[in-house]
């Protein structure tokens, strides 16, 4: 037997493992947090803050963040025209989705191709440079000091060993129709979730399409091993980009929380919880900024990065 058919083998035996260890001992409904809801704010908040990273909140939202997206979403639409399909890390590798990055290389992808010198030498500041030229395009510098303001600990750009900066943000375009008709369910990290530290997503929107292009969430959260080895056949799905797992994925969550949002709208969120954009039909576009947001507990600064 060949080396690959023998790894072929293995890892379907696996899946078989864990597909009984669900069926004996998983519970998703358990992993449900039907009590959450979103919270919206006129401003940026410690309180607020401190309610979503601790799990309290499903998102926060923050409307008309933007005062005036429209020529920021033209600007960003125009470019991404010829910018790069944003590549997702998923079981296969990286593979491709429905979202062009915009304005600059996206981390992920500069690992993928063993290229990260250049993302701090050469794009992390000229992404900076062209973003601020763009009208409205101190959208980022205010996200980032409206959270250095708010939380104790501070926000700044994430940084390597070296002192070197990410990106705190990219532009991001959905073009229609979409490759997944109802959204793409994924989550950015299959992590346990801690009320101590997570990982969670900042997206100012520019411009959403005639129909389709809002949030759906579900408030679902692992926090041990346990919950989620006994949970793992499906949650798995998280991360990956086949259809019939997004298929599986549809079927055994409950209907999600749909969250409507506008062009200006701040939304924060936990990207470890199951999330995805609503897909659509027509050939409209849907325009936004996005940054993460790396939470290290109470005392410790946030950091941005994309």
């Amino acid at each position: 037997m060949s080396s690959m058919a023998s790894r072929a083998v293995r890892q379907r035996a696996i899946a078989e493992m864990f597909k009984d260890v669900e069926r004996r001992w998983g519970n998703l409904d358990r992993l449900l947090r039907p009590d959450l809801r979103v919270e919206r704010s006129a401003a940026l908040s410690t309180q607020s803050l401190r309610r979503l990273f601790a799990l309290e909140t499903l998102a926060l939202v923050i409307p008309n963040f933007v005062q005036r997206p429209e020529p920021l979403a033209d600007a960003i639409q125009q470019a991404g025209e010829t910018a790069r399909n944003w590549s997702v890390t998923s079981a296969r590798g990286m593979e491709s989705s429905d979202v062009k990055a915009v304005g600059g290389t996206p981390y992920n992808m500069c690992v993928a191709s063993g290229d990260t010198e250049r993302y701090f030498v050469e794009d992390v500041p000229n992404a900076k440079k062209w973003v601020r030229s763009l009208p409205g395009g101190d959208a980022l510098d205010r996200l980032r000091c409206d959270l250095d303001d708010a939380w104790p600990g501070g926000c700044s750009a994430k940084k390597d060993d070296a002192g070197r900066a990410h990106h705190v943000g990219l532009g991001r375009v959905m073009a229609g129709p979409t490759q997944w008709s109802q959204g793409f369910v994924h989550v950015d990290e299959l992590a346990p979730m801690s009320p101590s530290k997570g990982h969670f997503s900042a997206n100012l929107y520019l411009k959403l399409p005639s129909e389709g292009g809002h949030l759906e969430l579900w408030p679902l959260q692992f926090e041990n091993r346990w919950e989620f080895y006994t949970n793992a056949h499906t949650l798995s799905k998280l991360v990956s980009i086949d259809e019939d797992a997004q298929r599986e994925l549809r079927a055994r969550l409950p209907p999600p929380i749909v969250l409507e949002v506008a062009p200006g709208d701040l939304v924060m969120l936990s990207v470890q919880r199951p999330h995805a954009v609503q897909g659509w039909t027509s050939g409209d576009s849907r325009a936004s900024l996005q940054s993460f947001v790396n939470f290290a507990g109470d005392d410790a600064a946030l950091t941005l990065e994309a």
